[in-house]
């Protein structure tokens, strides 16, 4: 899949993740065992990774793959860390910096279009590459991962919380499923059934990490998969009949059917979410 097509799914698709997700953050909610609302779950998953990667004011991070700035701007406002935000998708950080100038931190961040895997950034730029769920859309992670380890002062850390393949589909009906999954989330075919978390720990390896950690973070967004999982299966007939009838691009159909999928996958133990730190 190439970048346009991610770029061209981003831009589509933003008003879409707007109304039917919240707070400006296209990611999963950690729903914890205090956690009270949707709102909340969400606000947990900065928290986690801000404290597993020790986010403090003295930070300059990257957050790559920013989607409409939400984390970035939690981060600023939150800590008072300098954040630049990249993405593909020039929609996106149109959003992004929509919102910043809204915020009282406008000093504190800033947004562009930019590859997370062939930055302009020098060397040893950042205290924190961040990645929330965009990591999925690069065929090759180890790209992301060397050139996070480019720009990461000595001593830096990486952050990334994503979905990964837990096991290989047993059957045709579990293909279709992970199938679905990734065409309708804009996430390539290839190379995804090695998207797995030992793989990608090693790649962390090879590309020059070390003190890797990870958390299985799958029992913590099953809130936040089911309620993906009812919405998409609310609209997906909707979205079928305005698809028809020219009034909705095919890509909402697709991303319905992506969204009833990863339930699915959770469910049969084909998929799961993990976060994953290491330092420089």
């Amino acid at each position: 899949m190439s970048q346009k097509a991610v770029s061209d799914y981003y831009d589509y698709m933003l008003p879409f993740y707007r109304f039917f997700w919240h707070l400006d953050a296209v990611h999963y909610g950690f729903w914890e065992s205090n956690t009270k609302s949707f709102k909340e779950s969400l606000l947990n998953t900065n928290k986690f990774l801000s404290e597993k990667a020790g986010l403090s004011k003295t930070d300059f991070v990257l957050d790559a793959g920013c989607g409409m700035g939400g984390s970035s701007i939690w981060i600023a406002k939150t800590l008072g860390a300098k954040v630049v935000g990249i993405t593909l998708s020039k929609k996106q950080v149109e959003k992004a910096t929509s919102l910043l100038k809204k915020s009282s931190i406008e000093n504190l961040a800033n947004f562009s279009v930019m590859d997370y895997t062939k930055t302009t950034f020098s060397d040893e730029t950042y205290d924190v590459v961040w990645a929330i769920e965009s990591v999925c859309h690069t065929p090759d992670k180890s790209n992301f991962l060397r050139e996070a380890h480019r720009i990461l002062k000595k001593g830096g850390r990486v952050i990334v919380g994503d979905g990964f393949l837990l096991r290989e589909p047993r059957n045709e009906k579990e293909r279709k499923i992970v199938d679905d999954f990734t065409d309708g989330f804009a996430i390539p075919r290839e190379n995804f059934y090695k998207n797995t978390i030992d793989n990608f720990e090693a790649n962390m390896e090879s590309s020059g990490f070390k003190k890797i950690k990870y958390w299985d973070k799958t029992p913590a967004v099953m809130h936040s998969s089911h309620r993906i999982y009812r919405l998409c299966s609310l609209f997906l007939p909707i979205a079928k009949v305005l698809n028809k009838l020219g009034l909705m691009k095919n890509v909402v159909v697709l991303t319905n059917k992506a969204g009833i999928a990863q339930y699915k996958a959770v469910k049969l133990g084909l998929g799961g979410y993990a976060v994953f730190y290491a330092e420089k």
